[in-house]
């Protein structure tokens, strides 16, 4: 059906949302209601709970934006988890996501980095972000994304019954620990601090017009915000501790007063406090005896998104050189003669260069031949001096299996390279080894054709004993001949870092001559 031809009821249905005459809700009698969904209204949130505080100065902190700093409101996503807190999501007039447990914040880094125009604030609870969101909490303020996280501490996991949470004060009670909580809770801004938060601060519910403030602040700061609220969990938290002594069913809706006026007695309101100071204390029995209060850091620094920006310009200027190198390469001819399926198997220690030998006869056979080929390695856990081998298939054609079946030629630079690869060589295939490093066995192969060259002393004599993979490739090049000399010389030159590249080609050629210095004999 046309949009011009839908009666306003049949929007409200194809929204999703309930009309007016199902929710008995009457919008514009109050300067929020444009912010809030009146059709999911009323609320579930039991009496003397906190959860309404929060939200109202939520609404009031956008509308502050909106008003005075030009705020488009479209421009604005809540992102929510599991729990009474995540509630929120679906009662703002927003764009608004309601997420699976613990998972609002990886959902938001999402959300932001596909957009980056849009205002992403996460509102959920304590156990949705700390306790089965933890990890994703940490990295989040690890990487200062700019986003706003809004968790509304209540102490438990109050939606599902009052199981302890990772806020749960020591010595508290709660449906799963019913002679006081073992366990020592997180100090949620320290946590957001060690993690890299650059703004965060924490209130109770009892100070709105402050929260409200610290809510503005939070959503301006360019980077990882947090606001923790503390809120009382009138039925599940409240009945198992000292705080709210209300007990008797008739004075249900007093507990949540109850509590506040404890947060009144126990607050202290100290700006600046170094997070690792303002942990929530408690005495023996769980009773909260003292709670700070306050911005305790803004500090901006360098943002993700920002970081990423940065990023990509260095990227866009590395890859035009890239590009300016890539259309400055020369053109070799191509080959004419067709070249069967071969293959070569590389072996060392790390640190010879055996991948780097291997990634350079393999980009000789494509870029340069215009061959096809398969580049494999194999390495130790050592960084250097552990076992460390790589394969190369070079064919004319297309290459279906990219493994070594039997190797047609070997470059062996180490002993444990000659006891590992040598075996696997092919009958009447071309060894080559550095003389100076490997001894053949007593009961070496004689159908194996074995040549070998002092590489590594070579290099050294050249200056730069690095090069003596370019020695064992120009040697290699000349005696089995699979790939031209200038395509070799080009795939090296390009590899090799630009200050060491006249050594390596003299490296490459002194090879090649101790090469067809072999070849003439053959």
């Amino acid at each position: 059906m046309p949009e011009s031809e839908m009666t306003n009821d049949i929007r409200v249905v194809f929204s999703g949302q309930e009309s007016d005459d199902l929710s008995g809700w009457q919008p514009g009698l109050h300067p929020m209601d444009i912010l809030l969904r009146g059709e999911r209204l009323p609320h579930i949130w039991c009496q003397g709970c906190g959860l309404g505080t929060a939200l109202t100065t939520f609404i009031g902190a956008l509308q502050w934006l909106e008003k005075n700093r030009g705020w488009n409101l479209d421009k604005v996503s809540v992102v929510s988890g599991i729990g009474c807190t995540g509630r929120v999501a679906g009662y703002v007039r927003l764009d608004s996501f309601h997420t699976t447990h613990g998972r609002a914040l990886p959902f938001a880094t999402g959300l932001k980095l596909a957009n980056p125009e849009l205002k992403v604030v996460v509102i959920s609870g304590d156990g949705d972000i700390a306790g089965i969101g933890g990890n994703h909490f940490i990295h989040a303020a690890r990487r200062n994304l700019d986003i706003t996280v809004i968790c509304v501490n209540n102490f438990n996991y109050g939606m599902t019954g009052g199981q302890v949470g990772p806020t749960t004060p020591h010595g508290a009670r709660a449906v799963t620990s019913q002679y006081g909580n073992f366990e020592d809770p997180f100090n949620l801004p320290y946590l957001a601090a060690a993690g890299g938060a650059s703004f965060m601060a924490r209130w109770t519910v009892l100070h709105a017009r402050r929260l409200e403030w610290t809510l503005r602040e939070a959503m301006l700061h360019p980077g990882f915000s947090f606001v923790e609220i503390i809120a009382p969990c009138s039925t599940s938290y409240a009945r198992w501790n000292p705080e709210g002594q209300g007990l008797d069913p008739q004075k249900l809706r007093r507990r949540g007063l109850e509590i506040m006026k404890h947060y009144q007695k126990v607050g202290k309101i100290a700006h600046g406090t170094h997070p690792k100071d303002a942990s929530i204390k408690v005495d023996d029995q769980g009773l909260i005896t003292e709670i700070v209060e306050g911005i305790f850091i803004d500090e901006p620094k360098p943002e993700l998104q920002d970081s990423i920006n940065r990023q990509a310009e260095v990227a866009k200027k590395r890859w035009a050189q890239t590009q300016k190198a890539l259309e400055d390469r020369p053109r070799l001819s191509e080959r004419a003669d067709h070249v069967p399926r071969t293959e070569v198997q590389l072996g060392g220690f790390g640190g010879q260069g055996i991948m780097s030998a291997g990634r350079i006869i393999g980009q000789a056979a494509t870029i340069y031949d215009k061959l096809e080929a398969c580049f494999t390695q194999s390495y130790g856990p050592e960084a250097r001096g552990g076992a460390a081998g790589s394969q190369v298939v070079i064919d004319s054609n297309p290459i279906h299996h990219p493994h070594l079946i039997e190797a047609n030629s070997a470059i062996i630079m180490s002993q444990e390279a000659y006891v590992k690869y040598v075996p696997q060589l092919a009958a009447g295939g071309i060894l080559l080894i550095d003389e100076g490093l490997v001894s053949l066995a007593e009961d070496h192969c004689k159908e194996i054709k074995t040549y070998g060259i002092p590489a590594t002393r070579l290099a050294e004599e050249l200056g730069n004993v690095r090069a003596a993979n370019s020695v064992m490739l120009g040697f290699w090049s000349a005696i089995v001949g699979v790939i031209s000399k200038a395509a070799m010389r080009q795939s090296l030159a390009d590899s090799v870092p630009s200050k060491t590249v006249e050594a390596n080609l003299k490296a490459f050629e002194m090879g090649y001559e101790k090469g067809l210095e072999v070849g003439s004999h053959l």
